[in-house]
């Protein structure tokens, strides 16, 4: 069998993913969302209140420097404030402004654009105190800013009072030595002095101009920045936000949702469709996908509801052989499975009606020498059957007549070595009796992969029919039963995709039936309904109690 090729895959064979999985995003985003909301319903309500001052980003007048000298980088200067205002001491001045016996919620502040406007955001559980602590914030930066100047200041200034004060006790001297000068020298000793007194006098007035300024200024000085904008009382919380956290939910579901499909599906190898199915068996054909429909009562529903969907499905594999069956010679037909309970029991049974119900001869043999269902599907005693023909004993005798057209052949005992049985030189030289008396000979066998007893037999049929069950079996599974039936050469024609989903939604899932979307019934059968008639497929009478047919 080659190995197919990988693929390039499609918008639409993701879409099959998030279709296939659709539960598995549901449920995380069902999860996602209600848990979020839930949380945010328990969290207690925060406010949020903004004032806005502005910060002068330019130092202010100095003694010693009549122009204003600015900071070489505005914006630097500005973050720099903003962390003097969210500072400690900030804080204790507004508990100690405020009376509070603890620190007060911290404040956050916040450039607004290219300006030096800055916005102080504080939050709190209760509107007014978020309004009252923001406003107070504003109000303690000023006031340590300006506390901070006039400090700085006032500190200038006795330094400029003690200049002064030296200056004056130079002058005070240089007028006592004047003054204690004789009366003949005083002349000469106050013209030698007056200019160095002269200096002093313009140093000292100086001096007291400069000290002048410094007081004014210490009296003028805000500290650098403005109340531009008082906080105002909010009125709805910030948090919780249950729209916005069941938006940002619903996204985040709806990621982990998806992200949980796909892989959960590459993890998940079993067929699903026909597209997984050909990948699986190397290009073989999928001859027919069954919809799950069971029957109304306990016969095959190939019996019980001829025109259902499901019949349909078989019908199609029934002539998809016969199209085979134009080249080869296919009168021979086994079914067989991976595995047990993937429907090949069903499927044989279904397929050997609907060969009998076109007027095809036909005999339907329980092969499944290890685990035989086919007489309690069609409630005939199982006691004799292949085994017994297998021993010698003439077919004629083991046969039953279930239907018009088809007879059953049970496994009978059951051997303690089906696998020789089936494939020795009695059981090819029976299967070449049955095929002269009978057109159609459908062999029901035992799974490949559990035991031989399949591959045995596939040397002496003229056609291999693999039954996968869509959901259940496995891309490795169908690879290892095709490699077990390819090593003997076994004339594998196709696969049938059991289980594929009901057949009232339109061919389970698989793209429907044909260009309809969905089984319709012939225009002719339809006609012959308007006019009252009677047109159907042909019935079979049922000679026997039937039983439950059971999936194997």
């Amino acid at each position: 069998m080659n190995e197919t090729a990988e693929r390039e895959l499609t918008l639409r064979d993701y879409a099959r993913v998030v279709a296939r999985r659709k539960w598995v995003v549901v449920v995380a985003v069902l999860a996602t969302v209600g848990t979020a909301i839930a949380l945010a319903a328990l969290q207690t309500p925060v406010y949020q209140a903004e004032a806005q001052m502005l910060v002068k980003t330019r130092a202010s007048d100095t003694i010693f420097d009549n122009g204003a000298t600015s900071y070489g980088d505005p914006k630097r200067a500005v973050q720099t404030e903003i962390k003097v205002l969210e500072s400690e001491p900030v804080a204790q001045r507004v508990q100690q402004d405020l009376g509070l016996t603890a620190l007060p919620p911290d404040a956050v502040g916040t450039v607004q654009g290219d300006t030096d406007v800055v916005a102080v955001t504080v939050r709190s559980g209760d509107p007014t105190t978020a309004r009252v602590v923001a406003d107070a914030y504003v109000q303690a930066y000023i006031d340590i800013k300006r506390e901070q100047s006039v400090e700085g200041l006032l500190s200038a200034g006795a330094e400029l009072q003690k200049k002064v004060t030296e200056l004056q006790e130079q002058i005070d001297a240089i007028d006592a030595q004047v003054a204690n000068a004789l009366a003949s020298e005083r002349d000469q000793v106050e013209a030698e002095l007056a200019s160095q007194r002269r200096v002093l006098v313009d140093q000292q007035g100086l001096f007291k101009q400069r000290l002048d300024q410094l007081q004014v200024d210490a009296a003028l000085a805000t500290g650098g920045a403005q109340v531009v904008r008082q906080a105002e009382q909010p009125t709805d919380p910030v948090e919780p936000t249950p729209l916005r956290t069941g938006a940002l939910a619903l996204v985040v579901g709806l990621l982990l949702g998806l992200g949980a499909a796909f892989l959960l599906d590459y993890l998940d190898d079993s067929v699903r469709s026909t597209e997984d199915m050909e990948s699986a068996a190397g290009g073989l054909p999928v001859l027919a996908v069954v919809p799950i429909d069971p029957p109304p009562d306990h016969l095959p529903i190939s019996v019980s509801r001829p025109t259902d969907f499901a019949v349909e499905a078989y019908r199609g594999l029934r002539t998809s052989l016969q199209f085979i069956s134009l080249d080869t010679d296919t009168r021979i037909i086994q079914v067989t499975s991976p595995l047990s309970g993937d429907g090949k029991t069903t499927t044989a049974a279904n397929l050997a009606v609907v060969f009998a119900q076109a007027g095809l001869s036909v005999i339907l043999i329980d092969a499944d020498l290890r685990k035989p269902r086919l007489h309690e599907v069609f409630a005939v005693p199982g006691d004799r059957g292949l085994t017994d023909a297998l021993l010698g004993e003439g077919y004629q005798q083991l046969v039953h007549r279930v239907f018009d057209n088809l007879d059953l052949m049970t496994a009978g005992t059951i051997p303690p070595n089906p696998s020789e049985m089936l494939g020795s030189r009695q059981m090819r030289s029976l299967l070449e009796s049955l095929s002269e008396a009978y057109e159609i000979v459908v062999v029901d066998s035992a799974p490949v992969l559990p035991v031989t007893d399949s591959v045995a037999l596939s040397a002496a049929v003229q056609g291999v029919l693999l039954v996968c069950s869509s959901g259940r079996t496995s891309t490795k599974q169908v690879r290892s039963s095709l490699a077990q039936l390819q090593r003997v050469q076994a004339p594998v024609l196709g696969t049938v995709l059991n289980k594929a989903g009901s057949g009232k939604s339109g061919y389970g899932g698989y793209g429907g039936y044909g260009p309809y979307g969905g089984y319709r019934q012939p225009a002719d059968l339809q006609a012959g309904k308007s006019e009252g008639k009677s047109v159907a497929e042909p019935t079979i009478e049922v000679p026997i109690e039937s039983r439950q047919p059971v999936q194997n």
